[in-house]
């Protein structure tokens, strides 16, 4: 049983803000490609599908991240980094994870295949981009979207200008809120030599992430008038994001 915990918390199921995070694009995709009309199958596959990728993308980060989190204040007990599991425990478990994945992608269209291809190297990959990448955040932001397109293929069979305009979305609003994220670890990863956007911006990390979020709204306001959506229903969905940045700053 205590082993069973010590999984838990590397997939970081004590700590669910991540799957909100991946849960709020596959949203917007079905509402905006399906009208507010999804098909529930999907909506319940996907759901499924972001709580095992995203305790997958957590296993196979800490794998490649432990030699850095042993040596950074907020992550120097997490259960690899203080060899409470082995390496091939928790290769077992990610094989475990992403077999899952791929049994519920097996039930969609065949069509999204190469879209959940491209997600899992951008999830596998992610962690190696902090080395070298000056802002890994982009690829988070491309992997955590990587569900709008599948949407978009399942409930309209096509990708339109909306899922480009979603996505995109999508991947900044990833690299807005990890730049905050990252700011906690910002004084250790110049120490280490971990690359981050939080690094990349320097002193001005707080305004480029204010800066980026106003983007994001844009974008949201051009896909809800050019979808004629009601005024109430842009105001409402601006009102709960400009909370949450709030909130965040």
């Amino acid at each position: 049983m205590e082993k069973f915990k010590l999984y838990l918390q590397l997939m970081r199921v004590d700590k669910p803000i991540g799957f909100y995070l991946l849960m709020w694009p596959v949203v917007w995709a079905f509402l905006i490609s399906t009208s507010g009309s999804p098909n529930i199958f999907y909506v319940i596959i996907f759901f499924v599908g972001i709580v095992i990728t995203r305790s997958a993308g957590c296993v196979i980060n800490d794998y490649f991240d432990q030699d850095f989190d042993k040596r950074v204040e907020r992550t120097k007990d997490r259960v690899l980094a203080n060899n409470q599991i082995t390496n091939q425990e928790a290769l077992v478990l990610f094989l475990i994870l992403i077999s899952l994945c791929f049994l519920l992608l097996v039930m969609l269209d065949f069509k999204i295949i190469f879209y959940a291809i491209f997600s899992f190297l951008l999830i596998v990959s992610y962690p190696l981009m902090k080395r070298f990448f000056k802002v890994p955040q982009l690829i988070l932001g491309i992997a955590f979207g990587s569900s709008i397109p599948m949407v978009f293929i399942l409930e309209k069979g096509e990708i339109t200008y909306e899922c480009i305009l979603l996505y995109l979305a999508t991947i900044l609003w990833a690299v807005a809120y990890d730049t905050y994220y990252a700011m906690a670890d910002k004084k250790d990863d110049l120490k280490i030599g971990v690359k981050s956007s939080a690094v990349f911006f320097g002193d001005q990390d707080y305004i480029y992430a204010f800066y980026i979020q106003l983007i994001v709204i844009a974008i949201f306001l051009i896909i809800g008038i050019t979808n004629s959506f009601n005024t109430c229903s842009i105001y409402l969905y601006l009102y709960h994001y400009y909370s949450y940045f709030i909130r965040e700053d």
